[in-house]
């Protein structure tokens, strides 16, 4: 080494072990080395506290489940697959309806009673005509202005002839078949012709008024 030079040692000078027994026979480390022993236990505490943080975190990173948003066109995509199967299954139970429709034939079913229920209407429509035909009648003949209106009228056997007075006098309706006999104003009186013929009548009290009843 040149001289007047130093040389310098760069490691660090370590501090000797040293022993001392107290007063009570207890053996006492040097209070150097006690502080480098303590920090290099507190170091490698941190770093396993440490690595235990990290560990926890990957696996609650690894437990969560993430989700990707879908994008708009498998939205559509996905709409419009769904429209057109809905619109086939319907156009395909339409179709499936129709069919058993066609093969059971239910409509006919149906128009048949009413096609019965139209005819069976018909003729008791019929047969009230016909019975309302047959039934016996009620004609009416006023007694008025002193004459028999209508003076001549045509019935059935079976039907019935009724004279009422409109006058402010009293009427007859007299036959050799029958007889009236005084009918008040605004009275009536009634015949029913059981026989065929013509029946010629008259007023009593008025010759005049002459009346004539026809039975077919």
């Amino acid at each position: 080494m040149p001289a007047g030079s130093t040389s310098v040692d760069p490691r660090p000078e370590s501090v000797p072990w040293r022993a001392d027994f107290g007063p009570a026979g207890l053996l006492r480390m040097n209070q150097p080395s006690l502080q480098r022993d303590r920090q290099g236990v507190d170091y490698e505490e941190e770093q396993n506290v440490q690595k235990l943080h990290a560990a926890i975190r990957r696996e609650q990173r690894g437990g969560l489940v993430t989700i990707k948003p879908f994008s708009l066109r498998v939205l559509v995509i996905c709409g419009i697959i769904f429209f057109f199967a809905g619109f086939f299954l319907a156009r395909r139970g339409a179709d499936f309806t129709a069919t058993n429709v066609d093969r059971g034939n239910p409509p006919a079913a149906q128009s048949n009673p009413q096609a019965v229920q139209t005819g069976t209407a018909s003729a008791g429509a019929v047969q009230s005509t016909v019975a309302d035909a047959n039934a016996p009648l009620v004609v009416h003949v006023a007694m008025k202005n002193m004459k028999f209106s209508p003076a001549t009228i045509e019935i059935k056997k079976g039907d019935t002839v009724e004279w009422k007075n409109d006058d402010i006098t009293p009427h007859t309706a007299t036959s050799a078949a029958f007889d009236s006999g005084s009918i008040a104003s605004d009275a009536g009186w009634r015949h029913t012709f059981t026989q065929a013929g013509s029946f010629p009548y008259y007023c009593t009290f008025h010759p005049e008024m002459k009346g004539t009843v026809v039975v077919k």
